[in-house]
């Protein structure tokens, strides 16, 4: 007989609390800085990530520097990556 088993996980508790990406998240206001940047809204109502995240992720991939293709990857295998933007 198979038994099914689900643990649930909280990425919050994946990342220490004295990890670098905690510290910056601190120190930065992402949602002031991203109302300084002018990032245009789509016109044809496509729904993204939001622009707070969108200015996270630019800084964290300059912060590793690390390409485009290299970000993907970076974000896929960190869970203190996911974890920030």
């Amino acid at each position: 007989m198979k038994t099914a088993q689900m643990e649930m996980v909280n990425i919050e508790q994946l990342v220490p609390d004295n990890h670098t990406y905690r510290k910056l998240k601190k120190q930065l206001d992402f949602n002031r800085i991203a109302k300084s940047v002018a990032i245009k809204d789509s016109d044809i109502g496509a729904i993204g990530f939001g622009k707070s995240r969108l200015v996270m992720c630019l800084v964290l991939q300059f912060m590793e520097d690390v390409s485009d293709r290299e970000f993907e990857r970076f974000i896929a295998e960190n869970t203190a990556a996911k974890w920030f933007c």
